[in-house]
C-alpha cells in the first residue's frame, strides 16, 4: 500500500508515532488500529484533544478535523510509516526472518552463531529477547509490535549489527507487525497445531505464514521440503529446500545426550558438522540454519565452527542430577513438539521416561487432549500439572488434557508446578529420563494476570542441590 504524499511529509516533522491513544502527545501521529479488544477509531475525539498533527484512519468517523487522513488499512500505514518515521533501518540491515510452528528460536540460534562466527554483528529478535551479542535490548513478545520491530531494527544498525536474525510469528504476520520491512532471507520450519484459539483454523493458521513469502520483499526464500505446508508453499514461490528430501539434503543424522551429528549434501558435496544441540528433531533445525548461511555465502568450515558453540537456552537442556537419572527442560508446549521431544527421550532413556506438564491457560484448549495423547505415547509416567494457567482454573486445564489420556494409572495429578517437579524427582531412578515441559526459558509463572519468578531448571537445580524455593 502507498502512503499519500501528506502523510510521508508528516512522517518528517511528526514527535512520534503511536497506535495508543494514551500515548498521543502534541505533534504525534496517531493511527486507529482496530485490535481484538479495541478499536482506536473509537478515540479519534479523544485523541484530536491532545493536538496531534494527524490522525490516520481506515474508515469514517463521527469527527471531522483537516487533521484526519483515511488509509485503506492502517495496520499497512503503520508499518510503512514506522519504517519510514526511523529511516528504513531493514534497507540498511540483511534481515532474515524464521517462520513456522516449532524450531524458530534454535534456528534463529543456530543462525546468529554462524554468523558471528563468520564475523558479522549480529543482532536477534525472538522469544527469549532481543539483542545484540551478550547485550540484550529487550523481551516482550515473540515479534514485537510495529513501532518496536522497526525502532529495534535502527538501534541494532546504530550498534553496528550487519545482521539481524528474527523469529516471525504467525500473529505477527496476521496484524501486519513486520510490515515495511524489507527481508534479506526468509524461511519456514514447519506447521503444526498451535494458536487456533485465534486463527480458528489450520488453514487460517498457514494462510498467516504464507504471507512472509508472498506479500514480502526478499532476496531468498528457504523451506522445509518435508513439510506437507512447505511443499504448499513451494507451489507458490522458488525456494532453496533442506530436508530429507530437499536440496540441502540431510543424509545422516544421529543424536544423544551429549550432542548430536548431522551430515548434508549440497551441490554435490557433502559436510558432517557435529553440535551440543540433543534432540533427534535438531536435525531439522540444524539444516535450515545451514541452509540459510550456504544461502549467505557463509563457507561450511565457518558453519561447522560456529555449530560447535551453539547453545538454546530451554530446549531440551540436559540437567545432570548427579542420582543416575537425567532432566531435560524444554519449552515444547503443542502436540508435535511434545512428540518430537518425548520420542527422543523415549529413545535416550536407559529405562522410564517421566512427563511433567501442562497446557497454556486462555489458549487453543483444543490441542489439550493431544498434549495428553503424545505425552501417553511416549512416557511411562505423566505427572499434569500448571503451566502458565492465566484467568483459567488449572484443574479445569489439566482435565482437558486427561481426556486424551487413556490409561489413567500412568497419571498424577499436581497443580503445583513446583511441587510436581519435586514429585518426579523423587519418584525418578537409576537411567530414567524427566521431561519438563512447556517452560523452557521463562522465568515465570502467569496466574490470574500476575507473572511469579519461576524457572523450571533453576527450580530443578535448587532441589537437586538441597535448597529452598528455586525460584
Amino acid at each position: 500500500m502507498a502512503l499519500p504524499e501528506k502523510l510521508r511529509r508528516l512522517l518528517k516533522e511528526a514527535r512520534g508515532i503511536t497506535d495508543d491513544s494514551k500515548k498521543v502527545e502534541e505533534g504525534f501521529i496517531f493511527f486507529a488500529i482496530k485490535g481484538t479488544r479495541f478499536d482506536g477509531h473509537d478515540f479519534v475525539g479523544e485523541v484530536l484533544s491532545k493536538d496531534p498533527l494527524a490522525v490516520v484512519v481506515e474508515r469514517e468517523v463521527p469527527v471531522k478535523d483537516s487533521r484526519i487522513l483515511t488509509v485503506e488499512s492502517t495496520r499497512e500505514a503503520l508499518g510503512e510509516s514506522a519504517s519510514l518515521f526511523f529511516g528504513e533501518p531493514s534497507r540498511e540491515l540483511k534481515v532474515i526472518g524464521i517462520t513456522g510452528t516449532n524450531g524458530k528460536t534454535s534456528t534463529t540460534y543456530i543462525l546468529e552463531a554462524i554468523l558471528t562466527e563468520a564475523g558479522a554483528k549480529t543482532g536477534l529478535l525472538g522469544t527469549i529477547n532481543y539483542r545484540i551479542g551478550k547485550e540484550v535490548l529487550g523481551s516482550g513478545r515473540t515479534t514485537p509490535d510495529p513501532i518496536t520491530w522497526h525502532r529495534t531494527l535502527r538501534e541494532m544498525r546504530e550498534r553496528g549489527a550487519e545482521f539481524v536474525v528474527a523469529e516471525i510469528s504467525s500473529h505477527a504476520l496476521d496484524q501486519k507487525r513486520v510490515w515495511g520491512t524489507r527481508f534479506d532471507t526468509v524461511a519456514f520450519t514447519n506447521l503444526t497445531q498451535d494458536h487456533l484459539d485465534y486463527h480458528g483454523s489450520m488453514e487460517n493458521y498457514f494462510r498467516a505464514k504464507l504471507r512472509l513469502f508472498t506479500e514480502y520483499a526478499y532476496r531468498t526464500a528457504v523451506v522445509n521440503a518435508d513439510d506437507p505446508y512447505g511443499r504448499r508453499i513451494l507451489r507458490e514461490v522458488d525456494a532453496l529446500t533442506f530436508g530429507r528430501t530437499g536440496r540441502v539434503k540431510i543424509e545422516d543424522f544421529k543424536t544423544n545426550l551429549d550432542g548430536s551429528e548431522i551430515t548434508v549434501s549440497y551441490r554435490g558435496r557433502v559436510f558432517t558438522f557435529k553440535s551440543p544441540l540433543v534432540g533427534e528433531f535438531q536435525a531439522y533445525n540444524l539444516a535450515c540454519g545451514i541452509t540459510c548461511a550456504f544461502a549467505l555465502g557463509v563457507e561450511p568450515d565457518v558453519v561447522e565452527r560456529a555449530l560447535l558453540k551453539v547453545h538454546v537456552p530451554g530446549r531440551f537442556e540436559v540437567i545432570r542430577s548427579g542420582r543416575e537419572f537425567v532432566v531435560v527442560v524444554d519449552y515444547a508446549h503443542t502436540p508435535d513438539a511434545m512428540d518430537n521431544v518425548l520420542r527422543t527421550a523415549r529413545r535416550l532413556a536407559e529405562n522410564r521416561v517421566i512427563a511433567v506438564f501442562g497446557a497454556g491457560g486462555d489458549r487453543d484448549r483444543t490441542k489439550r487432549p493431544l498434549m495428553g495423547k503424545v505425552a501417553e505415547r511416549w512416557s511411562d509416567l505423566i505427572i499434569l500439572t500448571s503451566d502458565n494457567p492465566r484467568s483459567e482454573d488449572p484443574e479445569r486445564i489439566i482435565g482437558d488434557i486427561l481426556q486424551g489420556i487413556e490409561v489413567k494409572k500412568k497419571v498424577l495429578v499436581q497443580p503445583d508446578r513446583r511441587t510436581a517437579i519435586k514429585v518426579a524427582l523423587d519418584i525418578a531412578g537409576p537411567g530414567d529420563l524427566v521431561a519438563i515441559l512447556g517452560k523452557g526459558h521463562e522465568e515465570y509463572q502467569e496466574i490470574q494476570g500476575v507473572k511469579y519468578p519461576f524457572s523450571d531448571a533453576g527450580v530443578v537445580k535448587d532441589i537437586l542441590s538441597g535448597g529452598g524455593d528455586g525460584l
